[in-house]
């Protein structure tokens, strides 16, 4: 890959961007050089000029670029298979500790979502006084990696995100072919969990491969929101049927050992973690200032769809959900339960394309085909796409690929990078802070927001990645010593075992 695309730079010459004119790139060299004065109208200043080109494109063609387009994305990427993990979480931890570990890291969560869009918006700004800027109907796609790499000022930084944005949403992407033969299982067990991861694997390489941009995704983040709006009521009304008379037992119950404390938090910073394809999201809007307040209209959904199930699945049936990696083995086999694993199928068909499709332009741009046309493009993503499959295939682990994405993708991707490098860029100059978005009101101001991440910076790499990588690590291990490789149908005799005791 060469410098140009680690800087998100397409020519050091004079370019058109989004604005419809001309800018010189030797005008203004470094952010910091520009006088303490001059302001950026984040409401004007970085709204698309192609809009409304695209958006007579419609809705499945390039024109979903709204706000609400990005609200949809970010829904549905937050939730994906985490839904399905987090009631085993809950009574990992315990329910006492549960409950402040998903304030926290969904706080936390908001705020470093933040810190990402007004890198975005700082790094926008560059490109386009550069006259650096790629946009309007040859707009290439801004990627994490190229945001940190140029606003940091460092080639190894910007390789280290790559790789690490990479394996995370790799992980990603491999835990949702995982959960499809999953619950392909819970369905039918004639067939093995690699059988389904074979011919799912398949089915998404050749279909989910070929969706061109974040701006194709209207209408299937709606299909996708359906099916976990669904499972969230269904989970909801099943656990309340109990009347919970385990309640009083599974509140007070806690982690019996230190590793599942820091397994269960891994599974909540997956659940508030969708930070690896924010700068997708942003990039694609046709006015990426307001994602700040779309990020946190979004979490009103990933709240619903997350939580209450959550914590009633493990006082309804403690026992079942602490033995049981995915809430479909705690749960009566019922048609409800069956539409639920449908419609959640179809979901994580949707979760593979939102996180492959960043990769894919990694792809792209590391083989120049990004700008190339669409009958070249798709296709070669498929070299790409055959890995995931091979993956998904070596390391069938439903709930230790989502303790993994957890400590090593989401730690680093949702908090440590974020807060990092808003130390790195602010933290150190003053012009930078003068020329840089404002800091939110409750923040109360540039001190308190630079302490607030350097916290965060140095909570989640200790015990985010420190302490969960370990436990994480450990347990994949473990699973693959006791288990091996391309294991035929992990878990599937706990499945039949509940399919057997569930059923009424």
């Amino acid at each position: 890959m060469s410098d140009e695309n680690l800087k998100g730079a397409t020519s050091p010459a004079a370019q058109p961007d989004n604005f419809g004119k001309y800018t010189s790139s030797e005008e203004v060299v470094d952010a910091e050089k520009l006088p303490n004065n001059h302001t950026v109208d984040e409401s004007k200043a970085f709204e698309d000029t192609s809009e409304t080109h695209f958006r007579k494109q419609g809705w499945w063609r390039g024109g979903a670029g709204s706000s609400f387009d990005a609200w949809l994305t970010t829904a549905a990427a937050q939730i994906g298979q985490v839904m399905l993990a987090m009631p085993h979480a809950v009574a990992l931890v315990g329910m006492r500790a549960a409950i402040p570990l998903i304030i926290v890291y969904s706080l936390c969560s908001m705020f470093t979502i933040h810190l990402l869009a007004t890198l975005y918006l700082d790094y926008r700004r560059r490109m386009v006084t550069r006259g650096t800027w790629a946009g309007g109907h040859h707009k290439r796609a801004t990627q994490y990696f190229e945001v940190l790499g140029e606003l940091t000022g460092s080639k190894l930084v910007g390789w280290f995100v790559l790789a690490i944005v990479a394996i995370s949403l790799l992980c990603t992407t491999i835990a949702q072919i995982v959960a499809i033969a999953t619950g392909m299982y819970y369905l039918a067990e004639g067939e093995s969990k690699r059988t389904w991861a074979l011919v799912w694997g398949g089915i998404l390489t050749v279909t989910m491969s070929m969706v061109p941009t974040f701006r194709h995704f209207r209408l299937l983040n709606i299909i996708s929101l359906t099916g976990t709006f669904y499972t969230a009521v269904y989970l909801i009304s099943q656990a309340g049927s109990t009347h919970l008379p385990n309640a009083h037992q599974a509140f007070y119950q806690g982690p019996t050992k230190m590793q599942n404390l820091f397994l269960g938090a891994n599974i909540f910073m997956s659940g508030f973690g969708g930070h690896s394809l924010a700068f997708e999201t942003i990039d694609a809007m046709y006015r990426p200032h307001r994602y700040d307040t779309v990020y946190p209209f979004s979490y009103l959904f990933t709240y619903f769809v997350t939580v209450p199930h959550s914590f009633l699945i493990q006082l309804a049936y403690p026992t079942a959900n602490e033995k049981q990696g995915n809430v479909y083995g705690a749960v009566p086999v019922n048609g409800w339960r069956d539409a639920s694993i449908v419609l959640m199928i179809i979901h994580q068909c949707v979760a593979y394309a939102l996180y492959v499709t960043p990769v894919f332009f990694m792809w792209e741009k590391l083989i120049r085909t990004h700008h190339k046309p669409l009958w070249i493009r798709l296709p070669s993503r498929l070299p790409v796409a055959l890995f995931v499959w091979f993956i998904a295939l070596l390391f069938p682990f439903f709930d230790i690929i989502n303790a993994v994405q957890g400590s090593v993708g989401y730690s680093f991707t949702a908090f440590v990078f974020p807060a990092g490098a808003y130390l790195w860029v602010y933290g150190r100059s003053s012009a930078a802070r003068a020329n840089a978005p404002k800091v939110p009101r409750f923040v109360g101001g540039w001190a308190p927001a630079l302490a607030l991440c350097l916290f965060i910076f140095v909570w989640f790499l200790v015990f985010g990645v420190g302490f969960g990588t370990w436990a994480s690590l450990k347990q994949l291990i473990d699973a693959v010593n006791n288990l091996g490789v391309f294991a035929a149908c992990y878990q599937c005799a706990g499945i039949q075992a509940t399919n057997k005791a569930n059923h009424g």
